[in-house]
């Protein structure tokens, strides 16, 4: 069995990224990935536009959603729920279901670990590596905690921001067959897990700097 190195944790300048989608598929392309899934916050402008390119690999319908309980992935859905901001965590989760999507705990080992509503509703999978990550060792035992406590599969992720880093984190499918219902199938099973490294620390840095910034920034807004 052959496996492919996709990266299910991507922005792109339709939220936060700094990166047009076609430099992000060229620097996909150029690292050896088989595919990727662009995460966008609440949006899926950049997966549709991506699909327009004959770049070669396998484009993953995906975004992120902050929820109350942290932030969540999805992946396989080329739809958002009806309402993003403040939705409760397990509305999320449950909506994906039904739906026939995926969810990813998104860099829980970063936050608050919400362990108990975590495991009554379970998601598919936790991200242990985030390529954003300040430290490795410390992130990424906390992060496999929390998924050996829920019992479910390990993935990674770059959470790229700048296309350069797109790659430096992904998650391994154990298949040889780059399709999407190839993919949505094997991650059922439980065939994936995370490979990579941490993103150079000046991109850890830019990125993290710009969070804080935005943040303060929605403080001062609301007061």
């Amino acid at each position: 069995m052959f496996s492919l190195k996709i990266d299910v944790h991507v922005h792109t300048a339709y939220s936060d990224g700094r990166g047009t989608v076609r430099e992000i598929l060229k620097i996909a392309k150029f690292k050896g990935l088989d595919g990727l899934a662009i995460t966008d916050h609440d949006c899926l402008k950049g997966y549709f536009k991506a699909k327009l390119y004959s770049s070669g690999l396998l484009v993953i319908p995906g975004y992120e959603v902050h929820t109350d309980a942290g932030h969540v992935l999805v992946l396989g859905l080329e739809l958002l729920p009806s309402e993003t901001r403040r939705i409760r965590y397990e509305e999320l989760v449950e909506w994906v279901r039904c739906m026939g999507g995926l969810t990813v705990l998104a860099h829980p080992a970063a936050g608050r670990i919400k362990l108990n509503r975590w495991i009554r509703c379970k998601p598919d999978a936790v991200e242990i590596l985030n390529a954003l990550y300040p430290l490795h060792g410390y992130f990424v035992h906390r992060g496999l905690n929390v998924a050996s406590k829920l019992g479910v599969p390990t993935v990674g992720g770059s959470d790229a921001h700048y296309p350069q880093n797109v790659g430096d984190a992904y998650t391994i499918v154990e298949s040889d067959n780059p399709s999407l219902k190839d993919f949505m199938e094997y991650f059922r099973r439980g065939s994936v897990y995370f490979g990579g490294r941490l993103s150079p620390l000046s991109s850890r840095l830019k990125v993290g700097l710009g969070y804080i910034i935005s943040m303060v920034g929605g403080y001062v807004e609301k007061h």
